[in-house]
């Protein structure tokens, strides 16, 4: 063992023992997730490819509550982004470093969500502090990165942010890029001197362009011949399927935009009870909440209650649920609602079909807290406890 790699390890402990109090949450689109570090109590960074070209997105807190951020400034050459939350948040704001001090084979460690799972560390080395690809210039890792990760901080030893996340080669192992923090630092004062409300910078001068124009006020370069410019100012147009489920939500009190888990992909909560909306292919569109887990819950073991599964069973498979019903993954129980996608394309079925979906999510909630406080059965891991506990 090397003198260094006690070191190291204590390093590695540190990190990982602090770094949910880290101010680095997941980011949530209509067309993907990504990550995203705090600039400040109201702001994060993130890529522009994460939430470009929605304005609106959400940012989930640790408690998987979600708080929408408004898109205030993008740089789509540089691929950074500039997102404003509604309300402040009390997670630690990193320090930003020195990338110019950066040297190969030193260690980085990358927080990020990838994949979509819960806050994640990982760990590697400096390939290269300055590799140039595509006339930009990148710190290049070895270090683990997948999609999810995107946006997220790079970090040194001393927890200072060093770079921020924005690709993998898809042809290559072990090959990342990150922005320099140098970058990111003039990207970030260019934003606190804004006055306009959202802006796209300029390619060639950074002059940030306030409203769809053919050409740079600034340099006179071609807007929408070097980059489309028009579809960061327009909102992306609605696939039906989008429009309908998102409309149904409206009508739930739901917040679709808080509610955007990628494409036609829905996720949040309705009280305790998580739910989900997806397409599994192209002739279905499932609501599905993955309530319980079959078995007493902890606290109540050692009170011996007994789960009664013939009454539960009997109740899971009354008629009084129709057009909702049951069914057992693993050891979870789920109530589900599919819709046809025929349907979806018929006007005349959407109130229907609106109903139904009002219906599973007022249902969800109450027979989420039937199937625990009558049956005794275990919150599943995505319930909300906390809401639960207040019934």
């Amino acid at each position: 063992m090397s003198p260094t790699e006690p070191q190291e390890e204590i390093v590695e402990l540190q990190l990982e023992a602090q770094f949910e109090q880290m101010g680095v949450f997941q980011v949530y689109t209509g067309s993907g997730t990504g990550s995203g570090f705090l600039i400040d109590s109201k702001h994060l960074v993130t890529n522009c490819h994460v939430v470009a070209p929605f304005r609106e997105v959400a940012i989930e807190m640790r408690d998987r509550s979600r708080v929408l951020g408004k898109v205030r400034r993008l740089n789509p050459y540089r691929d950074l982004a500039v997102v404003e939350l509604v309300r402040d948040v009390s997670e630690q704001v990193l320090e930003l470093g020195d990338s110019t001090q950066l040297r190969a084979k030193q260690r980085l460690h990358i927080l990020g969500f990838p994949v979509g799972l819960p806050l994640s560390l990982t760990e590697g080395v400096i390939s290269n502090s300055n590799q140039l690809l595509d006339d930009q210039y990148y710190v290049q890792t070895d270090a683990a990165i997948n999609p999810g990760n995107s946006g997220g901080p790079m970090l040194d030893d001393q927890k200072r942010i060093i770079a921020v996340t924005t690709c993998k080669l898809t042809q290559a192992d072990n090959v990342g890029f990150g922005i320099p923090v140098a970058d990111v630092h003039g990207f970030i004062q260019a934003f606190r001197e804004q006055s306009e409300h959202f802006g796209v910078e300029c390619s060639a001068c950074n002059e940030l362009i306030a409203r769809k124009q053919r050409y740079c006020p600034s340099c006179g370069l071609d807007l929408k011949g070097k980059n489309d410019f028009d579809e960061y100012f327009d909102d992306p147009e609605p696939h039906p399927i989008v429009e309908f489920v998102e409309n149904a939500l409206k009508q739930s009190k739901v917040d679709p935009v808080l509610a955007r888990h990628g494409n036609q992909n829905w996720s949040f909560h309705a009280g305790s009870a998580p739910i989900k909306i997806w397409c599994c292919c192209s002739e279905h569109l499932n609501v599905s909440s993955s309530m319980v887990l079959i078995g007493p819950k902890p606290s109540t073991q050692s009170g011996r209650q007994k789960l009664n599964l013939n009454e539960m069973f009997r109740f899971l498979l009354s008629d009084q649920h129709n057009p909702y019903f049951f069914d057992i993954y693993g050891s979870a129980v789920r109530m589900s609602l599919v819709v046809s996608i025929a349907d979806v394309f018929d006007q005349n079925a959407h109130a229907t079909l609106t109903s139904r979906v009002q219906g599973f999510i007022e249902k969800a909630d109450q027979v989420d807290d039937l199937l625990v406080n009558h049956y005794g059965c275990q919150p599943a891991p995505e319930t909300q406890t906390d809401q639960l506990q207040g019934h």
